[in-house]
Parts: structure tokens; C-alpha cells; sequence
């Protein structure tokens, strides 16, 4: 009996043998069988064509060799032996060439997907005119902040460009045979640099061919109120042509004609004159704005209106922040172009006068900048002040002319 039992017991181990040895067998063969190639696909898919022209479609047999066909048994039988010995993906590998051809591709696959992972770098050629390029780039944003410095005959001017897209201040300067007869003006522009241009070449030569027409002798020079009427009528002629030009935007203004040893300021609007009398700063203008309560008089008396806004600025007719200016012909019945005019007497103690836009007389004050341009050079005294502004936080145009009064000192 005992001996019956240890032959089934046998036999049920050498078939579970045969079993796995079956089992291995088809798992090489899986394994180490090549892809069968499928046909491509046709135009129209047998399942969305007509039931009438479905067909059944056998695949081409595949023409193999009988070299081949040995060939592929015995890559079979090596893949099964080493199926035997060696783990599955040892075998698998075996299969498809041996390790380092999977090696190759996993390396492939992960420099492919690193590859996409991170951008490769972007090379920017240096061209041979890199150095032209910035010089012209450099140039641009230097023209936008530069400062003009003017020495003349007698006077000095810097004057800078604000924030805005163009410049819009200017200045001119006359000079007569006559050492004794000099313009010197400065304007600030607003709307454009069309008026200001006008007025800046028209205005001098208005004002100085007015003067002169008033000399009848030269044993009897002019009087004071024919001068200064003279100085009133260039003033009103030149808003008259700008006016009929139809310019848009208009211009404040500020100048001094000095003849036979007195000084004749003339202005419109916020530009300013102040004078250096023994280290004492005067102002011999009065800057025209809606604020003052005579400007306001007149234009309310003349049926406009000014108002004031949260920034402190009067404006009138919610519009301009001058309330004299050349041009503006759509407000010129309250903003009217007769000037202020002051006359004053030169003395040994008029040192210099200082002609200023409001972007410098926003952050200065009259005395700051008589001080400045005492302990400055007469090269330097513009430019400091220029600089004083703008650190002080002024955005606007800046122009200062600093005119020197001891020449005509008599």
C-alpha cells in the first residue's frame, strides 16, 4: 500500500514538472516571437461601409525563408534556455538585442523627455554694430533728458525738458548796436510749441522796432510812458498775428528790454522776473493766475468763470491755469494778452535779473534763487538752479536765464 502511494505521489510531481516545463516553453515563445506587420487601413473602414461591400479581408501571407525560418528556431530554443536560467526581463532583453540596446533606450527616452522638460538655451550673436546700436539707444534717452546751456553776450540760460512729450518752453535774445538797448525773453508754452514758437520769433523784434520807432531825436530820448506804450502795443500786435494764424495753445511770457540805463519788464502769465538789488531778491512781476482776486474780478465781470481744484490750482473756465497768456483764441475773451509792465531804474547795487519759466518758481523761491546764483560761477548759476528743481521734484519745463546788469549799469 505504502508503496502505491509514493508511485501516485511520483507521478503527480513529474506531471506538475511537465507542467511548468509546458507553461515556460510558451512563455518563450511569446516572448521571442516577432510582431506580425498589420496591413494598413483603408480609406473606407469595413464597419461604416455598405453591408453589400463588406468583405473579409485575410492578411498576406508573409514570405518567409526556410534560412530564416531556422534562423528564428534557434533564436527560440537560446531564448527558452536562457528563460530557464536567467529572470524574465533578462530574457525579454535577451530577446530584443541584449541589455545595452535597452540601456540605449531608456537613455534616449529620458534625454527626450528632459529635452522637453527644459528649453534649450537661446544664443543672441553679437553683431559687429552691438556698440553702434546702444550708442544710438544711449543717444535717444540722453536727447529726452538733455540740458541746453546758451553763453551769450551778457547773460546765461539752461533749460531742460520735463516729463511731457515735447519741449515747450523757448527763450530769445536781442542785441542792438547800442550797447545801451538789449531784449532778453522767456517763454513757456502750453498746447503745443506752435505758439510759443510764433512768439518767441515775432515778439522781440515787435518790441524792439516799437522802441526804436518812438526815438524822434537822439537829443530827446523817448519818455517813460512812450516806452513802456510802445512795449503794451508789441505785446497786443503779436497776440494779434498769432491769433490770425489759428495756432493752437498759447504762451506766458517774461522779458526785460534795458535802454538808457533803466530796465522795462514786461509779463504774461506765471513766467517771473526777479531782480538782485545788493543780495536782495525782487520780484518786479506779478504772475497772472486765476488765484489772484483781481484776474478773478475781471473774469467773473466779464461773464466767465474760475474754479479751484482738489489740487489747489484755479483754472478758469475749468480749463487754463493762466489767466493772461498770447493765444488761446477759444478763451481769449477772459485770457487777455495786455502785459504788466514795470520800469526800474539801474543802480550800482543791480547786480542781475533772473528770467524763469514756473517750472523752476514752483519749487524755488525768489531768494533761493538769487542766493544760488551769487555763490555760483556766471557759467554754472542756470544749470544749479535747473538741477535745484528738478531734485525738488519738478516734472515740468525748466528755463532760467540769469541777464547781467552791471554792464548797462550807468
Amino acid at each position: 500500500m505504502l508503496l502505491y502511494t509514493v508511485q501516485f505521489l511520483c507521478s503527480v510531481v513529474a506531471s506538475f514538472a511537465r507542467l511548468v516545463r509546458a507553461l515556460r516553453k510558451a512563455m518563450a515563445s511569446v516572448l521571442c516571437s516577432p510582431p506580425v506587420p498589420v496591413p494598413a487601413a483603408t480609406t473606407t473602414s469595413p464597419a461604416s461601409a455598405p453591408l453589400s461591400m463588406r468583405r473579409k479581408v485575410h492578411p498576406p501571407a508573409l514570405g518567409v525563408a526556410v534560412g530564416d525560418a531556422h534562423a528564428l528556431r534557434d533564436q527560440r530554443e537560446a531564448c527558452r534556455e536562457q528563460l530557464l536560467i536567467a529572470p524574465a526581463v533578462d530574457a525579454f532583453a535577451a530577446c530584443n538585442g541584449g541589455g545595452g540596446a535597452a540601456q540605449q533606450v531608456g537613455s534616449a527616452k529620458k534625454a527626450a523627455w528632459g529635452a522637453r522638460k527644459r528649453p534649450s538655451m537661446l544664443l543672441i550673436p553679437v553683431a559687429p554694430q552691438a556698440v553702434e546700436v546702444a550708442a544710438g539707444w544711449g543717444a535717444v534717452v540722453a536727447e529726452k533728458e538733455a540740458e541746453v546751456e546758451v553763453e551769450g553776450q551778457g547773460f546765461s540760460l539752461a533749460s531742460r525738458r520735463g516729463a511731457r512729450h515735447a519741449m515747450e518752453d523757448a527763450y530769445g535774445v536781442i542785441t542792438h548796436k547800442d550797447s545801451q538797448l538789449a531784449f532778453y525773453g522767456v517763454y513757456d508754452g502750453h498746447g503745443g510749441r506752435a505758439a510759443v514758437d510764433f512768439v518767441s520769433d515775432h515778439l522781440g523784434k515787435n518790441v524792439v522796432a516799437a522802441v526804436l520807432a518812438t526815438t524822434t531825436t537822439e537829443a530827446e530820448p523817448p519818455s517813460t510812458d512812450a516806452v513802456m506804450a510802445a512795449i503794451r502795443a508789441a505785446y497786443l500786435a503779436t497776440d494779434s498775428e498769432l491769433v490770425k494764424q489759428g495756432l493752437r495753445g498759447g504762451s506766458c511770457a517774461a522779458t526785460a528790454l534795458v535802454k538808457d540805463g533803466d530796465v522795462y519788464v514786461a509779463n504774461l502769465g506765471d513766467c517771473r522776473a526777479v531782480m538782485c538789488c545788493d543780495g536782495v531778491a525782487t520780484a518786479v512781476t506779478s504772475d497772472h493766475t486765476a488765484a489772484r482776486d483781481d484776474e478773478r474780478s475781471r473774469i467773473e465781470n466779464s461773464g466767465g468763470y474760475v474754479s479751484c481744484g482738489s489740487n489747489g490750482v484755479w483754472r478758469v473756465q475749468d480749463c487754463l491755469a493762466v489767466s493772461r497768456a498770447f493765444g488761446d483764441a477759444d478763451l481769449k475773451r477772459w485770457v487777455i494778452s495786455e502785459p504788466e509792465i514795470r520800469r526800474v531804474h539801474l543802480t550800482a547795487g543791480s547786480e542781475f535779473l533772473v528770467l524763469a519759466s514756473d517750472g523752476l518758481w514752483n519749487k524755488v523761491s525768489n531768494q533761493e534763487a538769487v542766493d544760488a546764483v551769487s555763490r555760483s560761477s556766471a557759467t554754472g548759476c542756470c544749470k544749479e538752479l535747473v538741477d535745484m528743481a528738478r531734485c525738488r521734484g519738478s516734472r515740468d519745463d525748466i528755463t532760467v536765464m540769469v541777464v547781467d546788469l552791471k554792464r548797462f549799469t550807468i
